[in-house]
């Protein structure tokens, strides 16, 4: 089949992560993609590098003159290429095809992606896109279809982001991480992987680490990422503050997320919004590594159960510090959960399991 896939995000985000194993997988799948969104967004530029074919196009388009230039644009490659199903991801592509639809009385078969941050708003024009011209529905998550509550949304399925768990299974380490970043061989390591800024809770997490060290001081962290909002100077503050200098280490974000997961023992969640996918704590359960994570969003969904790790409740780091000294107190259960979440990663979230759920849907609307 050929499939359009209309989405744009300035970010690399977990949306643009989302789409752009999408297109992957479709194309694994045998179907010819092309892709429609802006070039010079980071997944635009993934797209171009990959020769995939792709309409060079702002979906954030303000101008109205613009904008129908658009409509106009992507009308004609539906037609011109003769596309067999469309896929918008972002709001703005959704609403590019609703008009097409609309406009020119086209019965193309229209599968959304709702990867948007914020639910759709509550009005006519959405009411119809949703509703009526809308054939099916994907979520990545339980937590992300209960925001679409206001629309009448039967046809739809859970199908969470996707990872190549072999990367992380068949990792062979060429050197000595904990040497290269100066981490103790002797400690019990627990990492918290993810950019510095507010959702993050990076601010919450040090008091975690803090209540975690009063009761056990043969812990260390590593909280490894990017300067965002938050720098690392107010971390750092902060860790002087509660006199743990000693026992954390800041690393900053690093190519390959494998060389920190590879030396660590406990992953560490303290978001307090947005994880509506959640790569890294997938990232960690494919290295069998049992995470302790708050129940934010679709957070307890990868997990799954307390045989795979932990989940505290969102401002409670007095229950997230118990969860971590009861693994570092326990090598065993360390292991258990880590295998348990290996398992539970292949089993449900492996890129085979989601290309089969892709298949399954396109066979469906087609």
């Amino acid at each position: 089949m050929k499939i359009l896939v209309l989405f744009q995000s300035p970010w690399w985000n977990a949306a643009a992560y989302y789409a752009y194993n999408l297109v992957k997988s479709l194309t694994r799948l045998g179907n010819e993609v092309i892709f429609v969104g802006s070039s010079n967004a980071p997944v635009g530029k993934k797209i171009t590098e990959e020769q995939y074919k792709i309409l060079d196009i702002n979906l954030f388009e303000n101008n109205p003159i613009k904008f129908i230039s658009n409509i106009k644009k992507v009308n004609y490659i539906i037609s011109d290429e003769k596309i067999d199903i469309v896929l918008p991801i972002s709001a703005p592509g959704h609403i590019t095809i609703g008009i097409i639809k609309k406009l020119f009385n086209n019965s193309l078969p229209i599968l959304k992606v709702c990867l948007d941050n914020v639910p759709p708003v509550k009005n006519i024009f959405n009411k119809y896109l949703h509703n009526k011209f809308t054939d099916y529905f994907i979520f990545p998550g339980q937590s992300t279809k209960i925001k679409y509550s206001s629309f009448l949304i039967n046809k739809f399925s859970i199908i969470h982001a996707p990872l190549d768990v072999k990367q992380f299974s068949d990792f062979n380490p060429q050197e000595n991480y904990k040497a290269k970043y100066g981490i103790p061989k002797d400690k019990t390591i627990v990492s918290f992987i993810g950019r510095f800024s507010p959702e993050k809770g990076i601010f919450f997490l040090l008091d975690i680490i803090k209540g975690s060290l009063n009761k056990n001081a043969n812990l260390f962290f590593i909280l490894s990422g990017s300067q965002e909002q938050i720098k690392y100077l107010d971390v750092e503050n902060k860790i002087s503050e509660y006199g743990i200098n000693n026992k954390v280490k800041i690393i900053n974000r690093v190519d390959d997320v494998r060389e920190i997961i590879s030396i660590t023992d406990i992953g560490l969640l303290s978001s307090r919004f947005s994880e509506y996918i959640c790569r890294i704590a997938m990232e960690f359960m494919s290295f069998k590594i049992p995470i302790v994570a708050p129940n934010v969003n679709v957070i307890p969904e990868v997990v799954g159960s307390s045989d795979n790790g932990f989940i505290y409740q969102l401002n409670n780091f007095t229950e997230a510090s118990d969860y971590i000294l009861k693994l570092a107190n326990d090598v065993k259960l360390i292991t258990s959960m880590g295998n348990n979440s290996f398992n539970r990663m292949t089993q449900y979230y492996d890129i085979t399991v989601f290309d089969k759920q892709i298949k399954s849907i396109l066979e469906s609307i087609k």
